[in-house]
């Protein structure tokens, strides 16, 4: 038994009726949700609010990147007002519009990236650090490990 009640030795069939087929040609190699319709900005907002929060997100590091002020002065402030708008999102977004909501969420990723850019500048500071040492090593275990 193959465990469909059947034998390994039994040749199954399936007969398809051809007016049970449905053929869907795509017009190109994207597939995409239909276009809005006209004066529908909802739609819209949905698909490219991420879009939106990774540029909101550019803008806001140059400004409070190079503003005045002190590095953790300013990052404590980003992170209180990423919390800030994380929270509100999440306490909100039941009462309001859907199209506010779609605001929300975009300015709380906005806000929550930049607060961790830091995090992500270190991080990756202290792997590339990690990394030159490991190359420095295997290049003084190759010096050491030549005998001519």
């Amino acid at each position: 038994m193959d465990g469909n009640g059947g034998n390994r030795d039994d040749v199954r069939r399936i007969d398809v009726d051809p007016s049970d087929v449905h053929v869907v040609v795509s017009g190109g190699s994207w597939y995409s949700a239909p276009p809005p319709p006209s004066g529908a900005p909802l739609p819209w907002l949905r698909r490219h609010r991420a879009k939106l929060a990774l540029g909101l997100t550019a803008v806001e590091l140059l400004v409070f990147g190079f503003g005045p002020g002190g590095f953790l002065r300013n990052w404590l402030g980003l992170l209180a007002i990423a919390i800030a708008a994380v929270v509100l999102h999440v306490v909100a977004r039941r009462v309001l519009p859907y199209s506010l909501q779609q605001i929300t969420w975009t300015i709380a990723l906005a806000q929550s990236l930049v607060a961790l850019a830091p995090v992500f500048l270190i991080g990756s500071a202290i792997v590339i650090a990690i990394l030159l040492v490991f190359v420095a090593l295997v290049g003084l275990a190759l010096l050491f490990a030549d005998r001519r």
